[in-house]
């Protein structure tokens, strides 16, 4: 008897176990979509549960984030996307979840904000308290300037200097270190011509509140204004 209850009982346990990892990843994952929801609402913003082709046509060119596909799950649709007009802005938001490897996986919440003018070629900037981390599995320019700022080792990633235009001025980076000091999370930008995206840094950070799209929102703006 005991021969017959022994696997039964593991039986029964991985079930329980796999049922409680599933019921848990489909709560965060409406958790995460009431926010985008709730953000949209409050703003008087378009909502889709999946992307249209409009965050994947804003994105398309921008490292890590513009990657729609992976070796495991094949396409990959971005979620919870939040478009439209805000102060004044041409404004997009989305949550991005993409496989680079086996056990190798990030989720991005974004903010994305189409400027008037070119802001720069192609750059990312990264904020660093303490030393920076020059290791990056997404990001594929090498490091052009480095620069200590307040709290803060900021550190431009493109092509060449040119490609960062004005970002490169120390006056640029001082402001967009000024503003990272407001926030209560670790921010990154990435430049595309005249688009411009901000999302959170640390790969476990995520999105639970309403205020934390609004401050992405505000820090892309302004790093745009720049």
């Amino acid at each position: 008897m005991k021969d017959v209850l022994i696997p039964l009982g593991l039986l029964l346990f991985i079930g329980c176990f796999l049922y409680a990892i599933i019921h848990t990843a489909r709560k965060q994952r409406k958790a995460k979509a009431s926010v985008f929801k709730d953000f949209a609402k409050k703003n008087g913003l378009r909502y889709k549960d999946e992307d249209d082709g409009k965050a994947q046509g804003f994105a398309q060119d921008f490292d890590g984030i513009g990657r729609f596909s992976s070796p495991s799950l094949g396409k990959v649709i971005p979620k919870d996307v939040v478009d439209g007009i805000l102060k004044g802005s041409e404004a997009i938001f989305f949550r991005h979840s993409i496989r680079f490897s086996e056990g190798c996986a990030r989720e991005w919440f974004v903010a994305g904000v189409t400027s008037t003018e070119p802001i720069a070629e192609r750059c990312a900037v990264l904020f660093f308290k303490g030393r920076p981390d020059k290791s990056t599995m997404y990001l594929q320019d090498p490091v052009v300037k480095e620069q200590k700022v307040g709290p803060f080792n900021l550190v431009v990633r493109a092509a060449g200097p040119s490609s960062a235009g004005k970002i490169m001025e120390e006056g640029v980076l001082n402001q967009l270190a000024d503003g990272a000091g407001k926030l209560f999370f670790r921010p990154e930008i990435q430049v595309r011509g005249k688009r411009i995206m901000a999302y959170l840094a640390d790969r476990n950070a995520t999105v639970d509140e309403v205020e934390t799209l609004e401050a992405l929102f505000e820090f892309a703006k302004s790093a745009a204004s720049l």
